[in-house]
């Protein structure tokens, strides 16, 4: 599922992706929050250790 996600989405603009992303979220799909679980790994490995730790400051300062 992931690979597959991944493969639907290779390639996509900056715009097209905010556009899925708000339209997943707007649909409220639980199925979505799958697909952008997907997308939280994908960005949250990517990270450095010092970017890491201030995004999930910014996180936690949500909850």
């Amino acid at each position: 599922m992931r690979e597959a996600l991944l493969m639907n989405l290779k390639g996509f603009t900056p715009t097209q992706l905010q556009e899925t992303i708000d339209e997943g979220i707007a649909s409220k799909e639980e199925t979505i929050l799958v697909g952008l679980g997907v997308l939280f790994e994908q960005y949250y490995n990517s990270l450095d250790a010092t970017t890491k730790q201030k995004f999930l400051q910014n996180l936690s300062t949500l909850l």
